[in-house]
């Protein structure tokens, strides 16, 4: 069982139908300027799942989900596409055992699993609460409800974390649920109690004698404390060791308490706690974001397929530890599926984020909420704070990291040269850097001087690149043009920029297979295909024309 698709429709300014579809790509970036709608998306997504309606601020995204910018507004209407077998279906229904009425009900629905969708809409209604599955072998509204909770209970839990909200309590309250549910941060410590041990249960902790209590708390912190030190490891917020956590057993007045405290010790070996909450931000995220992923009920039973929704994960990191959690997200979405709204570049690193995966939350004229494919987002990408610059300054991070000190450079108008001339130059022993422009190139040619690096500077064959040529030999005289200062090889002179050096349909054929929007500009195709995994297969692909292109442009820059 697993979740497919989510539709979003009358949810806050999401109009809709607006679709997220995990079939093709488990991890999905959001990114989009203030106030576009991301987090609304997440919160929808949330939504679907009744199981997540205590979470979030104890509901946050169950309030206030009409549209503002209408004067009237049908009803939010979250619908999931799942994937379920016949005898998974009759598996879940199996669990319904009462009322008699919804029994018999139950048995009714469990003889037409030949007929079942695939896959299976369930939709729920936000003013109601209640579900629906669509199809017509399930007319009994009234028990469809019923049938969708407990086919949601068998589905991969949905988490979300918000970094500017999420809360832990200090103390966190022992109630068991006549229903048998445990939800929220009790349901998490439970299963940190069966994960130590599959006889233990915060639920026996008050009935123990209390020596054997102890023993039982002490492996439980052990558990969590090596769990906790582990993946600090990978996060390192700072250079301290990982901070110990003290779980204890408390008996109060209204009640019986886990009760959660950081350790610290001192020089002298004394220890001294502190609320969770009276830390760092950065260890308070890294707290909150290892408990849910580690010892969330949902997550193990579901083996695998979990929804992570992450605002703004890792806000409070610094930038290597956002690296590093980028790359977490990565191996999270091998086996999961992961969303996450960002504004952050370190989180787009296209090394290890797809960019054909990254989509841009923008609001049309009328204040709906759209979800555009990076490759389909009209916005503008010279503009300062746009919804594209984490992209750009993603883009950017790794042509400026080179090594300088190489044999012989070749200095590219901007990003998308350095990228093509990148992917063409087979083998030869030569580095690019990219410049922001045109007239942009005469400062890293002072840098090439200053610092004795063999270079050479390549215009487009253009009236903007003939100018900035022209301007770059009045600087540093006609000596140093001769030698370093090359336009694109042109047959008679004529216009010739960089995406002419493409012949016929091969970028088409690009698009083709990156299955990129036909109407996509050449630059976000040459970017995508850059940071792809086939890139190599794909080149290969392309024709001896292009090739042979490329091959008269190095050979024009007399590399030898």
């Amino acid at each position: 069982m697993r979740f497919k698709k989510f539709i979003l429709q009358n949810y806050r300014a999401i109009t809709g139908p607006l679709e997220i579809d995990l079939e093709k790509q488990s991890l999905i970036p959001i990114i989009g300027v203030n106030e576009c709608g991301k987090t609304t998306i997440l919160h929808a997504i949330f939504a679907v799942d009744f199981y997540n309606d205590s979470l979030n601020d104890n509901g946050r995204h169950l309030k206030d989900t009409s549209n503002l910018y209408r004067t009237s507004s049908p009803p939010s209407i979250i619908t999931a596409e799942i994937e379920l077998s016949g005898e998974e279906f009759v598996d879940r229904l199996i669990e319904i055992k009462e009322p008699p009425e919804d029994l018999r009900k139950a048995n009714l629905y469990k003889r037409k699993r030949r007929r079942l969708p695939n896959p299976l809409r369930i939709s729920r209604n936000l003013k109601t609460q209640k579900y629906d599955i669509e199809g017509d072998i399930f007319p009994d509204k009234e028990f469809n409800d019923v049938a969708a909770r407990e086919i949601l209970k068998g589905l991969p839990y949905i988490l979300y974390f918000d970094d500017f909200r999420d809360s832990i309590d200090e103390r966190i309250k022992i109630i068991k649920r006549t229903d048998g549910l445990t939800t929220g941060w009790l349901s998490i410590l439970e299963q940190l109690f069966k994960q130590t041990d599959e006889a233990f249960s915060v639920f026996t902790l008050e009935v123990m004698e209390e020596r054997r209590r102890k023993s039982v708390l002490a492996k439980v912190n052990r558990k969590l404390n090596d769990t906790l030190t582990k993946e600090w490891q990978n996060f390192r917020l700072d250079d301290t060791d990982a901070l110990q956590i003290s779980l204890e057993f408390e008996k109060r007045i209204d009640g019986n308490y886990l009760k959660l405290d950081i350790v610290e010790k001192d020089i002298h070996g004394d220890e001294h706690y502190f609320f969770i909450r009276d830390r760092s931000k950065g260890f308070f995220w890294f707290f909150n974001f290892v408990m849910k992923l580690e010892f969330n009920p949902k997550v193990i039973d579901a083996d695998n397929n979990t929804i992570y929704l992450l605002d703004e994960p890792g806000s409070f990191l610094h930038a290597s530890a956002q690296s590093k959690l980028c790359s977490k997200l990565k191996q999270l979405s091998a086996k999961n599926k992961v969303i996450y709204c960002t504004h952050s570049h370190y989180l787009l690193d296209p090394e290890v984020i797809p960019l054909s995966s990254i989509k841009v939350a923008d609001k049309d004229g009328n204040g709906n909420i759209k979800l555009i494919p990076i490759h389909e987002h009209k916005g503008n990408v010279l503009e300062r704070r746009s919804a594209f610059q984490p992209i750009i300054d993603a883009l950017h991070i790794k042509p400026f990291l080179l090594d300088l000190t190489q044999d012989r450079v070749i200095l590219t108008e901007g990003i998308y040269d350095y990228y093509a001339l990148e992917m063409f130059k087979q083998g030869r022993n030569v580095s690019l850097l990219p410049s922001v422009g045109a007239d942009s190139i005469r400062y890293y040619i002072s840098l090439m001087i200053a610092w004795r690096v063999p270079f050479f500077v390549l215009w487009d064959n253009d009236t903007a690149g003939r100018r900035s040529k022209a301007r770059a030999e009045e600087v540093f005289g006609q000596e140093i043009a001769s030698r370093h200062f090359f336009l694109l090889p042109s047959p008679k002179n004529q216009t010739r920029i960089l995406q002419d050096l493409f012949a016929g349909d091969d970028i088409n054929l690009i698009k083709e297979v990156l299955e990129i929007p036909k109407n996509s500009s050449f630059e976000k195709v040459i970017a995508a295909l850059f940071y792809d995994q086939r890139r190599s297969e794909i080149i290969g692909k392309i024709s001896k024309n292009t090739k042979k292109n490329f091959e008269m442009l190095f050979d024009s820059l007399n590399l030898s």
